[in-house]
Order: structure tokens, then sequence, then C-alpha cells
């Protein structure tokens, strides 16, 4: 908008140029349109000025606002940095720390219990695993429930006796007096839960004991 004024200050100073070398207008009208031009140039010059000046302030308010969003992401980070998140859903078997307790890197607060996904974990004998292997049909109870009949499938044999890693891992060398037969885990699904009298409630723990039957 400016510059239009400016061109048509302009316009009207070439033409009061013309006219006053023609000798048609006075010493004072031309002095009018040449003032009205300048004033006009010099207001232009200062809007392109200030134009310039709220750039530069734009430029700062822009660097300020990239400032505040990284502090803003530091806190962020610092917050989620107060919450410790599991790996799993699930219920707390066993609580290592206490409210107040300083957590170091790597130290367990608690011991998780997944309750969405159970399965059976039983040791069998070694003599008794030559015939146990994957997919093998299991029907097993629970003596917690005894009026629950549960089955499955073998999902996973052990490759090492349950002793195996104990402190003091047994050594059946052949010198030794006392033989003693090892026990091999092997995993089994829950697939099928069948109640066998009324209404009967559940719910199952970690740890329970369970009398397993594979079928051959």
């Amino acid at each position: 908008m400016q510059e239009i004024s400016v061109a048509k200050a302009k316009e009207d100073f070439d033409r009061a140029t013309a006219q006053y070398d023609g000798k048609v207008i006075s010493k004072e009208q031309f002095d009018h349109a040449k003032k009205a031009f300048e004033s006009s140039q010099a207001m232009l010059d200062a809007s392109k000025a200030q134009v310039e000046v709220s750039k530069s302030q734009i430029g700062v308010a822009e660097s300020n606002t990239k400032t505040v969003a990284a502090q803003i992401g530091i806190l962020e980070t610092s917050l989620k940095n107060t919450r410790i998140f599991a790996p799993a859903s699930g219920r707390i078997a066993k609580r290592w720390m206490l409210p107040g307790d300083v957590v170091q890197p790597g130290q367990p607060v608690f011991t998780i219990t997944r309750d969405s996904l159970f399965y059976v974990m039983a040791f069998f004998e070694e003599t008794k695993v030559s015939g146990i292997h994957d997919g093998k049909k299991v029907e097993f109870t629970v003596d917690a429930f005894p009026d629950l009949k549960l089955s499955g499938k073998v999902i996973n044999v052990g490759s090492n006796t349950a002793a195996q890693f104990s402190l003091i891992p047994p050594n059946n060398a052949s010198g030794n007096f006392t033989k003693v037969t090892q026990r091999i885990p092997v995993k089994i699904s829950i697939d099928e839960i069948k109640k066998m009298a009324g209404n009967t409630s559940f719910h199952f723990a970690a740890g329970m004991s369970v009398l397993v039957k594979i079928i051959k």
C-alpha cells in the first residue's frame, strides 16, 4: 500500500516538474509536490526498515521457540525417567523394594507373574523321558482344584536336568557310591479346561502342584 502512495507521489512530482519547467505552476506548488514525494519515500523506507526489524524479531522468536521445545523435551524425558514400566502385565508376586528405598540401575524392584499366559512345568525322571517329545498330548489335574480336568500338549523338553544349575550340581560319576536319578523339565501347554462337578471357580497361581499324565 505504501509503495502505491510513493508511486502516485512520484507521478505527481514528475508532472509538477514538467509543469514548473513550462512555467505552468508556481514554485510553491512544485515544492509541495516535491515534499509530498520525499515524505512518501521516507515513509516507505521506514516501513522497509520496520519489516527487516520484524523479520529479525521473528527469527529470534523462532530460535526461542526451538530452545523452549528442547527444554520441554528434556523435562518430558526426566518425567518419564521417574516411572518404571513393567515388560509385561501381570500380578506382583514378590516385592523387593519399599517406598523410600534407593534403587540402583539394574536392581530388581519386584517380581511379576504373568496371569495371561499359563503353562505347566513338569519334572520327569531321566529314565522316563525317552518317549516324550514335542506335541505329545497330556492330561493333568491341579491339586488345589480336583474338580478340574485339564489337557494340553508338550511344547518343550528341557535340554538340561533341573539340578544342573543348582548351587552344588550332583556328579553322577562311575565312582560314586550313590547314583541319583535326575529330572528333566518338560513344558506343557494348557489347551482345555473341563469342570467335572458343580460351578467350580478357580484361579491359577505360580508354583501350584499338578498331577501329569502323558497320553501314549
